[in-house]
Order: C-alpha cells, then sequence, then structure tokens
C-alpha cells in the first residue's frame, strides 16, 4: 500500500542478492578502501565539531529523534546562497569512484556475512515492515553501521526528503530521499535512480561513508550548517 507517493518496498532476500550481485560487478573498478574512511575532500571547517566522537553536535540531542513514517513529499526547505555553494561542492568532492568503492566494499562484506550463514537483524518496532524507511535500516546495516547509527540517519533522511524517493526541492534541484545534487549523481549506482528507492538509498549511504564516515557525522554536520 502506498502512502504521500512513497513505494513500500520490503527487503526480500532476493533484492538484496541482487544488490549484492550488482555491487560485486565494481569490484575491479578500484582498490578497496575502508568503508568508514572519510573523503579527504572534507575539511576540518566544515565538520562538526564532534564528528571525531561519532556524536552530534552540541546542538543536537545526544540521540536523534524517533521518526515514524514518512512524511512528506516535498520539504522545499531553502537555502541561503552559501549554503546552497557548500553543499554543492560537498556532492561534486565525492566521485563516482568514490561511490563505487563504498559499494564494492559492502558488497564483500554483504557476502562473507552470506557465506557465514549471518542473517538480517530485526528492525525497530518503530519502523513500519515494507516502508521506504524499513529499507534504509536493512541497507545501513548492510554497510557495517551499527543499529545505533540508525536514528541519525532517520533524523537526517526525514528533514531532508520524508524518505520519499520523488521528493525534489524546487528553489535547489536536490531530489530523492537523500537529496542528491545534481539528482544525476545517483545515476553511478542504477540507470532507475528517478524512482527507485533502494538505488537513492545505496547511493546515499555511499555518499555518507565517503565524506563523512557515519550517519551521525553526517546528521552533526546537518544540525550545525542546515545542509549535509
Amino acid at each position: 500500500m502506498a502512502q504521500d507517493g512513497v513505494s513500500r518496498r520490503g527487503v526480500a532476500p532476493g533484492r538484496r542478492a541482487l544488490g549484492v550481485a550488482a555491487a560485486l560487478s565494481v569490484l575491479a573498478l578500484s582498490a578497496c578502501e575502508p568503508l568508514l574512511a572519510p573523503s579527504p575532500g572534507v575539511s576540518a571547517a566544515d565538520r562538526a565539531p564532534a564528528q571525531g566522537s561519532g556524536s552530534p553536535s552540541a546542538t543536537s540531542s545526544a540521540t536523534p529523534p524517533v521518526q515514524h513514517e514518512e512524511v512528506s513529499r516535498n520539504r522545499d526547505r531553502t537555502l541561503s546562497q552559501a549554503q546552497l555553494s557548500a553543499m554543492t561542492q560537498a556532492r561534486m568532492s565525492v566521485s563516482d569512484g568514490d561511490i563505487m568503492r563504498q559499494l564494492a566494499n559492502t558488497a564483500e562484506r554483504i557476502a562473507q556475512n552470506l557465506a557465514a550463514g549471518g542473517g538480517s537483524a530485526p528492525q525497530p518496532t518503530s519502523v513500519q515492515p515494507g516502508t521506504n524507511r524499513a529499507l534504509g535500516y536493512h541497507l545501513l546495516l548492510d554497510f557495517g553501521w551499527p543499529a545505533s547509527e540508525w536514528p541519525a540517519l532517520d533524523a537526517l533522511w526525514q528533514r531532508e526528503s520524508g524518505w520519499s524517493q520523488v521528493a525534489e526541492n524546487r528553489s535547489s534541484g536536490a531530489y530523492g530521499i537523500p537529496q542528491s545534487l545534481p539528482a544525476s549523481k545517483m545515476a553511478a549506482v542504477g540507470a532507475d535512480w528517478k524512482t527507485n528507492p533502494e538505488t537513492q538509498i545505496r547511493w546515499g549511504l555511499a555518499y555518507i561513508g565517503a565524506r563523512y564516515g557515519s550517519p551521525h557525522a553526517a546528521w552533526a554536520h546537518s544540525e550545525k550548517f542546515g545542509w549535509y
């Protein structure tokens, strides 16, 4: 059942296996790097002070508020010209190669987990099964982050898009669940980036991993600067 234009997608093993196979195909593009290694393009000036500890900044609560459901197709948050310029530079500083390396490392981790007979962790009771949020939670774990990172990711993408894969900010052109700017950056992960929440979430998690190292660090940056 759909709500607010958001598809209800689960995380069936078949879908995840296809995602693994797709990600494995990019292994040959470059040597693997640690999943949580931030991009060297991030300067100390545009990181939140608490990033080193992996916690949100002092202006936010230690644990971001729990969100419950997709709530908006288009927040249309208005950024200043300086904020928009800085956000655009941040997105462009993470290359397609950076994204592919993050996905390759994730694919290796998933394959190792499957080979070891590992299963999926149960999702929080506050997350409705079959939603984009549920998909995001399981992909977060696939990326190697602990469940403790979920509140930060949830708060971040509730703020950015309400977890809607068709959210578009008319003032900036940012698009999708992670509000990619330009929107076409997500094509590095899949040609279906305009409508597929899984493609968007994979790109968004890879971007966070490459630039900030963790959802908590990305959330802290968003709290301080109004963008991530």
